[in-house]
């Protein structure tokens, strides 16, 4: 397989397909978040190193349908340098449960039909302002990608604070192998990140396509 840079791991995010989430992906009755302020706090494991990570995200209803779409971007970008391409996540709902999975696999000439990375994730609703989302990410045959498992607590801590409109966020990092929490607070937008990861994503694509199944 033809690896161009080594891995790429960005996280947070309530996880993508060749388009944006649209519609039609989403079943009928998915829960919604709280428009508000909302804490996301991200603990687990990435390969063999213990994570955890901070964000803050202020929702409305598009943003909270934006950030969804993100997160689906996150996944996509993390295996597209690895000429390694994604389907079209299938999502359900059922009452306060949604469950996302997405398969991907590569364009390699030299790997199996099976080598790829396989995405899962489980999102529920304790109530509109409290979601735990878990995810598991599996690497299959495919070097340098690592299995990824984490829990990501979602909660609503009460309205957008001045100087955040829906869409913004703050960053505040992750740390690795620490008992330290991260706490730098970088600020952000979810629009932005979304513009900005397509094209990233889209550069992907034609870099692979230049230099062709190896």
């Amino acid at each position: 397989m033809k690896t161009v840079i080594q891995s790429i791991i960005v996280f947070g995010g309530l996880a993508i397909m060749s388009s944006p989430l649209s519609a039609q992906n989403v079943p009928d009755q998915t829960p919604a978040r709280k428009p508000g302020l909302w804490d996301m706090v991200t603990t687990g494991t990435v390969g063999p190193n213990q994570l955890k990570a901070i964000k803050k995200y202020c929702l409305d209803a598009d943003a909270d349908q934006a950030l969804r779409q993100l997160h689906v971007l996150r996944m996509q970008l993390e295996v597209i340098y690895h000429d390694i391409n994604c389907r079209a996540p299938e999502i359900a709902a059922n009452r306060n449960v949604i469950t996302g999975e997405m398969v991907c696999r590569t364009n390699s000439q030299e790997d199996s039909e099976a080598a790829g990375k396989d995405f899962h994730w489980k999102a529920t609703f304790a109530s509109d302002s409290d979601v735990v989302l878990e995810e598991r990410s599996t690497p299959r045959d495919v070097m340098l990608l690592l299995e990824i498992a984490t829990t990501e607590r979602q909660r609503w801590v009460g309205q957008c604070p001045a100087g955040m409109k829906p869409g913004d966020s703050l960053d505040l990092g992750f740390t690795y192998n620490s008992d330290a929490w991260p706490n730098q607070a970088n600020a952000d937008n979810i629009y932005a990140s979304v513009e900005r990861l397509e094209k990233a994503l889209d550069e992907g694509k034609m870099m692979n396509e230049r230099l062709g199944p190896m």
